[in-house]
């Protein structure tokens, strides 16, 4: 790196440059070691030169660490310890073998004495960072490393990391790098200057013991991806691997080889489904989409797409699925609560906006599951319809075996927290989700009394976007006003109100405990515009909650107002 490549040195004259570049101290630090920890004395700062560095802080109220950047080449970082004379307010970690270029306190005060100009860039410097602290922003994973390692016997590394090689450049611009061994006589420069040349790398490894190419795959990957075979175990030596290279700073995906006949993802071997992996992604052989969904995944550009509860208004859910397949926007993971979250594991079982309004029409339309009405002991119906519903229209399945990854959620009163469902049977899991209180009995379970996800997350893309996969969107089916109109009184119903002194416009319990489950509060609803990339609100106002029956109608109100948020471009940060 010349004098001209440091941040702090543009806008010198040459001889300033120089005489700079000279005062400092080339370094050298390991993958996995401090450059300087927090609360240590600022001593001095560093110039990146190569490799990548990881910022993050200590809460001393809660003892919990913050990420607050991932630093590459030419960064300049350390400075603000210089600046304060105070002690480092954070920790830098090497996060692969990095190359700095150090400058001392004394170097550093004459410097500015002498170049005061250069803290025009320091004070910007700080004014940008001060701005990010405050704002919160939860720190963006654009990985541009991968290492590829097969797990398991089966999976050809060095043909999957030319396939998505060439995957990357069809749907990302730039030139995607790969390399499948050592090339002769490089060193730590070379693959710098390799990086640089590229707009992402692939580093594909061979064996899981001790190899000094594939630990060099490893320590240089910003994104991990383990690849799999359904049922076979891990290979010896894969645990204490990947152990060696684990780190919150580095996330690990597992890539599973999937038959292309199978209606749903076969199992992983319980050995390998134990790995340390943040999200399991299926790939059918022969099956571009599903090379373009692990491509998106991998890289941050994934497109995620999150469902709201709103009773029978959840059915436009299919009506908004309809208008992204007309308009070739293919969703990559999925989400939802309550009847959002029934929409989104039709999708995320590999359905089409056909099958889904076949399957809900199978399930609502024709029988009205919330019906089976018992002494109310516990709620207002059995529940029995419900479960048998779910488990005629999902089966066995299970979450983390679904062809898209997904999460529902739940409320659960044990403990007063909304429950995030991200593996288990995917029928329970969806029963808990929709368990609205007073209405459907609870579920008990080990983890507490699970209801209705509504009552504290109805639009949960918080979740989704703290997944850190892509932009998301959330279709809220829940806070249109509800009870405007009055439904049509049979004579027994008007008979019995007036029995009980009732006036006619007051809703029955059932309609009272839906809504009850399905209404957004005010920071629930800023959260999620606030996380989501972008927000669509079909106008439902006009539809009852229990509206099954008008399944074609509230599916086109859904349709028409997604199809205009494409054609207007509101999508656009999205698609």
């Amino acid at each position: 790196m010349s004098a001209a490549d440091i941040p702090f040195l543009v806008g010198l004259d040459p001889d300033a440059m120089h005489e700079i570049r000279e005062r400092f101290v080339s370094v050298a630090v390991a993958g996995g070691w401090p450059v300087f920890e927090q609360g240590e004395e600022g001593d001095a700062l560093y110039t990146l030169v190569s490799g990548a560095v990881g910022i993050s802080s200590r809460q001393t109220d809660t003892g919990e660490t913050r990420h607050l950047a991932r630093l590459a080449p030419p960064k300049v970082f350390g400075e603000m310890a210089l600046l304060s004379a105070e002690p480092r307010s954070a920790t830098a970690i090497a996060l692969r073998d990095s190359h700095l270029l150090r400058l001392s306190r004394t170097a550093f005060e004459e410097v500015i004495e002498k170049h005061p100009r250069t803290l025009l860039y320091f004070s910007r410097l700080l004014a940008e960072r001060l701005r990010t602290a405050s704002e919160r922003r939860p720190l963006e994973q654009v990985p541009r490393t991968f290492a590829v390692l097969a797990v398991t016997d089966g999976p050809d590394p060095d043909l999957f990391g030319h396939m998505l090689a060439k995957t990357f450049d069809e749907i990302l611009p730039g030139k995607t790098g790969c390399l499948t061994d050592w090339p002769e006589g490089a060193d730590e420069s070379w693959f710098h200057d390799y990086e640089a040349r590229h707009s992402r790398t692939i580093f594909v490894a061979h064996r899981v013991a001790d190899c000094p190419w594939c630990q060099l795959c490893l320590r240089h990957a910003d994104h991990i991806l383990l690849l799999a075979e359904p049922g076979i175990p891990r290979r010896p030596g894969a645990l204490e691997c990947i152990e060696r290279h684990q780190s919150d700073w580095i996330r690990i995906d597992l890539a599973i080889r999937q038959d292309p006949k199978s209606p749903l993802p076969l199992p992983l071997h319980p050995d390998v489904a134990a790995l340390p992996a943040a999200m399991r992604i299926q790939v059918r052989d022969g099956n571009g989409r599903d090379r373009s969904r692990l491509a998106r995944l991998a890289s941050g550009s994934a497109r995620g797409l999150v469902l709201g509860g709103g009773g029978a208004r959840g059915l436009a859910h299919v009506g908004v699925l309809r208008a992204l397949e007309d308009a070739g926007l293919p969703v990559d993971f999925v989400g939802g609560t309550s009847m959002g979250a029934i929409v989104a594991a039709s999708v995320a079982m590999d359905l089409c906006s056909d099958e889904i309004r076949d399957r809900m029409t199978g399930f609502f339309v024709g029988q009205n599951p919330l019906n089976d009405y018992t002494l109310p002991f516990h709620a207002l119906t059995r529940g029995m319809k419900a479960d048998a519903g779910l488990r005629r229209t999902f089966g066995a399945a299970r979450i983390e075996d679904l062809w898209l990854p997904f999460v529902c959620v739940s409320s659960n009163l044990t403990t007063g927290e909304a429950m995030v469902h991200r593996s288990g049977d995917l029928a329970a899991a969806l029963r808990a989700s929709i368990a609205i209180p007073g209405l459907l009995p609870p579920i008990v379970s080990a983890d507490g009394i699970l209801v209705d996800g509504g009552m504290m997350n109805n639009l949960p893309a918080d979740v989704l976007a703290d997944l850190q996969r892509g932009p998301v969107l959330a279709v809220d089916v829940g806070s249109d006003r509800a009870f405007q109109d009055m439904p049509r009184r049979s004579w027994r119903g008007k008979f019995m109100r007036r029995l009980l002194g009732s006036p006619d416009e007051m809703p029955a319990i059932a309609p009272l405990l839906l809504r009850a489950a399905t209404v957004s509060s005010d920071a629930q609803t800023m959260m999620s515009v606030n996380r989501a990339t972008v927000v669509l609100k079909p106008p439902l106002a006009g539809v009852d909650l229990r509206a099954w029956s008008s399944l074609g109608t509230t599916s086109e109100l859904g349709y028409r107002h997604a199809q205009e948020a494409i054609e207007t471009g509101r999508l656009r940060g999205w698609a």
